[in-house]
């Protein structure tokens, strides 16, 4: 029977803030540029650029993590690289926010400020779509909040 254990790799999440998580994990979903993208154990080594959405990791242990030592956890992402090499996945995203730190007040400025930058004559039509799809994304998050 083969160890269980054999199918864990390690992950990091970073963003500009500093490290996220540092973990043990079995799998992660995250949001490429061009759609979802599921990593496992022995995955080839691969660097791709991340899109705007939600990312799941399967904790297994936490060295640094603030959620539950064990289970799924959530982070908004939007942009960055993910790097996978060695049963390692590094993820150093240009904005995160873990989603049990995820505070009502927190999403509403973020929305805020979404909305004022949607309201810039100067945006591209490519940067006015990427605002319009973050602002709808945390719009869902507030939604799903409790308490909200």
């Amino acid at each position: 029977m083969e160890n269980p254990e054999a199918k864990i790799f390690h992950c990091d999440v970073i963003d500009p803030t500093g490290k996220l998580l540092d973990c043990q994990t079995t799998s992660v979903v995250l949001p490429a540029h061009d759609g979802q993208l599921g990593i496992l154990y022995d995955h080839m080594p691969m660097l791709c650029q991340l899109g705007l959405g939600m990312m799941k990791v399967t904790v297994v242990s936490a060295d640094q993590y603030k959620g539950p030592s064990q289970g799924d956890a959530f982070f908004f992402v939007d942009g960055g690289f993910a790097l996978v090499a060695s049963n390692s996945l590094m993820v150093v995203a240009c904005s995160a926010m873990a989603l049990q730190d995820a505070k009502p007040e927190k999403i509403q400025l973020l929305i805020e400020k979404t909305e004022k930058n949607l309201a810039t004559p100067t945006l591209s039509a490519a940067e006015r779509a990427h605002e319009s799809e973050r602002l709808r994304a945390l719009q869902r998050i507030a939604e799903a909040l409790p308490g909200t």
